[in-house]
């Protein structure tokens, strides 16, 4: 099975700082690389590049097509969840991820279970009343609306407790399952079964 993205020799200098170099790696379908670094790492870097929203300095980013071709720039269909969750505080729950899937049309249904999955049972209480753990969860849902082949997600694990951090690793093992692979970003090591790449140690 081909990997659906192909990373080369990748390297990044920011601000004359070399962040990582001669960076290569495959995500494969159902599989999820981790990238671990401090502050500063250049771990958020790294996810802009591979989402082709910084300019690459040297090395190559290749994503799979249908056809079994690849290619160096192409519209993908992926997921990214940055640092901020863009939640709207004076929409509810539900209201968010009706914005959220505006573009793509999710039924009323399917809102309300992902909702349900990630423990949000009151959908229409505004989320200005909800915690940055409760608000965290209503990001985490959005991952449920649609099945994309490939999750960007920079720290996921931060500001939640052990339960939603478990709840996390469930969800990415089920949409695993369904093939699809995730890349993810933390200070350490999280309990994803995954492939690691250590920024720090990358020069």
């Amino acid at each position: 099975m081909l990997p659906k993205l192909k990373v080369s020799n990748l390297s990044c200098i920011r601000a004359d700082n070399q962040l990582f170099k001669n960076l290569s790696f495959e995500v494969n379908p159902g599989q999820n690389i981790e990238i671990i670094g401090s502050n500063g790492s250049g771990k958020t870097t790294l996810l802009r590049i591979l989402l082709g929203l910084i300019d690459i300095g040297d090395g190559e980013v290749e994503w799979l097509d249908g056809e079994g071709n690849y290619h160096k720039f192409r519209n993908i269909e992926c997921f990214y969840q940055g640092h901020s969750l863009g939640i709207k505080n004076l929409l509810s729950a539900q209201e968010n991820l009706r914005l959220s899937s505006y573009s793509f049309g999710v039924s009323e249904e399917k809102i309300s279970s992902s909702l349900n999955r990630v423990g949000i049972r009151n959908h229409s209480s505004l989320t200005s009343e909800l915690s940055v753990g409760q608000k965290k969860r209503i990001s985490i849902a959005r991952w449920l609306l649609k099945d994309f082949g490939i999750y960007f997600i920079d720290e996921p694990f931060s500001a939640l407790d052990d339960q939603a951090s478990n709840l996390i690793v469930e969800i990415i093992e089920e949409l695993n399952a369904k093939g699809a692979s995730f890349v993810i970003t933390g200070h350490r090591p999280s309990e994803v079964t995954s492939n690691q790449i250590t920024l720090d140690h990358e020069i």
